[in-house]
């Protein structure tokens, strides 16, 4: 099938954002209620992405600077997220997840991984594997993009792989 450049894109501005608003459902169904979408992206950003700044999540989220600020703030609180000064450069304040703030996101992403395998269970065999090609296929293509711009809620652990 010779499938013009433009066709391709047109699916995945149809396929991408369907699939993000049924995993964003997910991830809300499995987070506690006092946890908004915003922290959870934080937490998942974290994450994926230890020891960033603030200005990082601000990036990420597309925020400014005080809003995430005040989000940060909150997951503080919460026993989610810490900020230590940097040792390398004090002015700089680094985020971490604490344990806590890790086991919350590994219940919300498990809970979405398992809803994922559900979902493509019932398509054979041959399908998954066409859907695992595209989808490494895709990452080879967005991986350069910085990581404060990249969302990616099932990432495998930092083992050796991306999204």
């Amino acid at each position: 099938m010779n499938l013009p450049p433009r066709d391709c894109a047109a699916e995945l501005l149809e396929v991408v954002p369907l699939m993000m608003r049924v995993i964003r459902g997910k991830v809300r169904a499995h987070s506690s209620p006092e946890l908004s979408m915003p922290q959870f992206r934080t937490l998942a950003f974290l994450g994926r992405n230890a020891g960033a700044m603030l200005g990082d999540v601000a990036s990420f989220l597309v925020l400014t600077l005080s809003a995430a600020s005040k989000l940060v703030d909150g997951l503080v609180t919460a026993g989610f997220v810490t900020r230590e000064s940097d040792p390398l450069d004090r002015r700089k304040i680094v985020l971490e997840l604490t344990a806590s703030g890790q086991k919350r996101f590994a219940a919300a992403r498990q809970a979405t991984a398992d809803f994922l395998t559900e979902s493509v269970a019932h398509v054979s065999a041959d399908q998954r594997a066409c859907i695992t090609e595209a989808m490494r296929t895709l990452r080879g293509i967005f991986s350069d993009v910085p990581p404060e711009t990249t969302n990616h809620p099932l990432k495998a652990e930092p083992a050796s792989v991306e999204n």
